[in-house]
Formats: C-alpha cells, sequence, structure tokens
C-alpha cells in the first residue's frame, strides 16, 4: 500500500515516514524545496519536492497513493500574519484534498489540534471530548487554532461530499526527535542554573511521545471504524507541565534550583524578546513570546478513550522515557556538527 506523508520533515510528519515504513508500507514523502531533507534522506522515503500552497505540484506527488497523512501547517502559535496560516494550514489542506481526490486517494487522514477547542479545555474538571463544540476563535495570538479548525470544516466538506474518506486525530502536545516547540523550549529552560516558573501555574497537558501520535495516525487511517471520525491523542493520565519539566531535568542527569518568577515580570520578558524579534523583522519564532506564555496559563485537558475504546490504542512511551530518548537524540545532534 503506497502512502505520502506531507510535513515530511517536521515532528510528526518524519515520525510517521518513520512509523509507515517499519510496518511496511511504501512511503511517498512531500518536502519543499527549502527544506532541510538530511533525516529524510536516511530513511529510504521516496521523496517528492513539492508545497502544499502550490497546487501544481501536488497531482504529482499523490498519483498511485492510497492513503495521504497531511501533517503539513504552520506550527507557530501566535507568530505570523494570517495570511500566512490561511496560505499553508487552511488552503494548503484545501489543496491537498482536492488534489487527493482527483487522484482517486482513497483515505486522508488530518493532523489536527486541541486548540480548535479554544477554551472549551479550561472548564475544570470536566476534559475535552471529541463532541465538545469548537470554540476557536480569529486574532493575532489565536490564528495558529483558528487555522486548524477552517482546515477541519474543508476536511468534513470534502468527507460530507463523499469525494474522499476522511479520518482525523487532535494532537494537544507532541514531542521527540526535531522538536521545535515543546520539548525544545523545555530542554532550554532547563540548561540554565535555576529554574524559573512563571506565576503558579501548572497546566494539565495530554503530552505524547511522537511515536505514539504516529501509531494512532496510522490506526485511524486504516481503519473502517474510524471512516468520518476524529480521535483526541490523549493517554489515560494527564501530564501537569512542571512532571515534564521534572523528567526533563531528570533526563538531563543535572539537579536544578528551582525559583517562580512573578507572572508580570515574566510577560514583560516575553514581550521585549518577541518587540526585538518583530523589530529585526525575524521570521523565526522566538524562543519565547508571549503567546507561549498564555499557554503555560492554559489546560490541554482532554478526553481520549475515544481512541483507546474504538482502535485499541494506548501511549507506550512514558514521560521519563520520551524525554530520555529526546535528551539522547538532541545530544547526538549536537556532537554531529
Amino acid at each position: 500500500m503506497k502512502t505520502l506523508v506531507t510535513g515530511s520533515t517536521g515532528l510528526v510528519g518524519s515520525a510517521l515516514v518513520e512509523q509507515l515504513l517499519a510496518r511496511g508500507y511504501e512511503v511517498r514523502a512531500l518536502a519543499r524545496k527549502t527544506s532541510d531533507l538530511g533525516h529524510l534522506k536516511t530513511t529510504g522515503a521516496e521523496i517528492i519536492i513539492g508545497d502544499v500552497t502550490d497546487y501544481t505540484t501536488l497531482p504529482p506527488a499523490v498519483q498511485g497513493v492510497d492513503i495521504v497523512f497531511h501533517a503539513a501547517a504552520k506550527v507557530t502559535p501566535g507568530w505570523g500574519s494570517w495570511k500566512e496560516f490561511e496560505e499553508t494550514t487552511v488552503q494548503g489542506t484545501r489543496n491537498m484534498l482536492r488534489a487527493s481526490a482527483e487522484a482517486g486517494v482513497k483515505r486522508f487522514l488530518q493532523v489536527s489540534s486541541h486548540m480548535v477547542y479554544g477554551d472549551a479545555c479550561q472548564k475544570g474538571d470536566v476534559p475535552a471530548d471529541e463532541c465538545t463544540p469548537l470554540e476557536a476563535f480569529k486574532s493575532p495570538p489565536t490564528y495558529y487554532d483558528y487555522s486548524k479548525m477552517l482546515a477541519e470544516r474543508v476536511c468534513w466538506e470534502f468527507h460530507q461530499q463523499g469525494r474522499i474518506a476522511v479520518s482525523m486525530i487532535r494532537i494537544v502536545s507532541a514531542y521527540g526527535p526535531r522538536d521545535r516547540l515543546l520539548a525544545d523550549r523545555v530542554y532550554k529552560q532547563t540548561s540554565f542554573p535555576i529554574l524559573f516558573w512563571p506565576g503558579d501555574a501548572n497546566p494539565r497537558y495530554a503530552i505524547t511521545y511522537v511515536s505514539d501520535i504516529a501509531e494512532l495516525a496510522i490506526l485511524a487511517a486504516t481503519s473502517d471504524r474510524a471512516i468520518g471520525q476524529v480521535y483526541n491523542v490523549a493517554g489515560p493520565q494527564a501530564v501537569r507541565l512542571k512532571e515534564f519539566a521534572e523528567a526533563m531535568i531528570r533526563a538531563r542527569g543535572e539537579a536544578k534550583l528551582h525559583a517562580t518568577m512573578p507572572y508580570a515580570v515574566a510577560w514583560i520578558w516575553c514581550w521585549i524578546m518577541e518587540s526585538v524579534a518583530r523589530l529585526m523583522r525575524a521570521k523565526k519564532m522566538p524562543y519565547l513570546t508571549l503567546a507561549s506564555l498564555r499557554s503555560i496559563h492554559r489546560e490541554g485537558y482532554v478526553d481520549g478513550s475515544k481512541a483507546r475504546n474504538e482502535l485499541g490504542w494506548e501511549p507506550k512511551v512514558s514521560v521519563d522515557e520520551g524525554t530520555r530518548l529526546y535528551v539522547e537524540w538532541l545530544r547526538s545532534q549536537q556532537k554531529g556538527r
């Protein structure tokens, strides 16, 4: 069976390439010509150059493909213009669906985010499940959230029209090799002798190692029961953000002092870093932003029992094991430079 993975050089996309190959699938990886193809070239996947924002590059990519795993998106929460999010995440998804449907692709797996729930994840001890109404709205800090919600709507539009069979997963927090968000930032923060924590926030997240996420994506894309369904990516127990930071410290094998930074000081620090980056017209999202500070004070509390009950999925990699694997990978990359 032939598969296509978009976003194949990113965190989730690269894990999908590896997991699909390990299961004996033929894998074609779509990547932009500006992407770093170093790791992808070591996998044995067929690499095809294209861009989801340029429809003309997509028909050759989907030719002869049975399943499309669509992981490409603009993943810079709180950073970037609406035009960038709309072109990549919304129109890029429409382009992939159109090309896939016209090529006769049988299944389409959309990689989405719990951010589409908006404030629904913030309502006390009631986790958001797949039936929770989506409350994402359009504003500069939430362009990512809103664009993922619109991309979902496009997917269901194609599915309901009978043009292609769609399944979907909603990720809360992914980490692992090639992670440029959660693990990268926590690792940097734990590099200082003193670990400063902004305020008293300690939100619950469904923090999931990327190989477990890839496994659920494959289950959802290949199960007839999953056609037309969406699944939250969450294990039976939520993880507090401080627990994840402590696991990262243990994986590093370094003792740290802990201190609490007043929220107002953290806000000013993030504002300065973000303002300097904007003045310099930086394309890369800075290490800390107001959106990242906002996320530390927001829950990512979702119910993942549907995936367990319907697909038999269970995350296999613990937080301690996952952070150890991440630190080992990162150190191997640093030695190779």
